[in-house]
């Protein structure tokens, strides 16, 4: 199966969660975040807000709100830029239905950044990522900066694959983060 076919079966998967069991497996996902000493440790860290049913982080931004610093990206252009989001701040939607932040003067540099939530539809035990085909994480991967930065992906445990297809130009994750488990990769 190609990636298309592969992201258009993952979507449609995804979008038959009933609403409860969606929250509840976003929740059990939050519960592993947690857990994690990477990300107890971790200060200034890119999250998301949830789209098309990808895992929701609202438990994390609820529970640990003030005690962490968020980013949050808009896509400017073909590139992804991160801004600072402090629990109960205003959001407003940016492209392709994202929550941004509504203040978007500062932008953040890869060098003060501790770690980074990727969005996944799917991940392969070797660290590959299948997004929705827009390659905004890619380009910012490309750049070496933020390939320093580590990665963790962030899916359910139905999207977890043995392996994915994947092109020349593929950075591969550190880390991939289900409801069911932490999986480091010994290649990263």
């Amino acid at each position: 199966m190609d990636k298309a076919q592969l992201r258009a079966q993952l979507l449609q998967e995804r979008r038959q969660l009933s609403e409860a069991q969606w929250q509840y497996q976003s929740l059990e996902l939050c519960v592993q975040l947690q857990q994690w000493s990477v990300f107890q440790q971790a200060s200034r860290i890119c999250a998301y807000c949830s789209t098309q049913r990808e895992a929701d982080l609202q438990p994390l931004f609820d529970h640990l709100g003030k005690a962490k610093v968020w980013g949050l990206p808009r896509c400017v252009q073909k590139s992804l830029v991160w801004h600072p989001w402090q629990w109960g701040q205003p959001l407003t939607t940016g492209a392709y239905g994202i929550k941004v932040p509504a203040d978007q003067t500062e932008i953040w540099s890869p060098t003060t950044v501790d770690l980074l939530l990727v969005p996944c539809l799917a991940g392969d035990r070797q660290g590959y990522r299948l997004g929705y085909g827009g390659g905004y994480y890619d380009r910012l991967f490309a750049d070496p900066l933020w390939r320093a930065v580590p990665k963790v992906g962030i899916l359910f445990e139905a999207g977890l694959k043995e392996k994915l297809p994947h092109d020349p130009w593929d950075i591969p994750l550190q880390t991939l983060v289900t409801e069911k488990q932490i999986i480091q990769i010994e290649s990263c």
